[in-house]
Parts: C-alpha cells; structure tokens; sequence
C-alpha cells in the first residue's frame, strides 16, 4: 500500500477535532435505581427479578423495553429504597 493510502483509517484529521464541544461524563456517585420484574405474575412474597440502572431515566427507558418484550415490570425504587414508580403509574408515565 502506497503512503498516500493510509489515511482511510483516521478519516479526520486531528485539527478539525473541537475540544469545546466535548460534553463531561457524570460522575458515577454508586446509587442505583432497581426495576422490578419478571416474566410471569407472581405473588408479593416470591422472589422476583431485579434489574439495575445508574439513573431514573434509564431505569424507565429499560422498564418499558420489558413491557414491550412482554415482561411484567412491578416497580421502580429509587436508591434510598422506596417506590418511585409502581406499575399503574410505569404504563402511564409520558415519553
């Protein structure tokens, strides 16, 4: 492969890359929203499944991904523990 060639695998060169329009990562600070499901109804007292997402946002994106698969998504606790979503209000929270 002739040098002139190469640059297929970088097709932007480092000069047009802009800094200012970097956006940060949020800062991981270990609480975790918790989704409660499972695929068939079961009774309070069984176990359930529990899935585990960084923030309140993402936590409802993949609660209504469950529900699109068919899966019964009972609740959403926030990090302290307490129901933030319950199943009526999952189905009906907005977009």
């Amino acid at each position: 492969m002739s040098p002139k060639t190469k640059n297929w695998a970088n097709p932007r060169p480092r000069s047009s890359t802009n800094w200012q329009h970097l956006s940060a990562s949020e800062g991981d600070d270990g609480k975790r929203w918790r989704i409660i499901w499972d695929t068939t109804r079961r009774a309070e007292n069984e176990s359930r499944n529990t899935a585990v997402e960084k923030t309140k946002s993402v936590a409802l994106d993949r609660a209504r991904h469950m529900l699109r698969m068919g899966f019964i998504v009972y609740e959403i606790r926030d990090p302290d523990g307490a129901v933030c979503l319950d199943e009526a209000a999952i189905h009906t929270e907005p977009r």
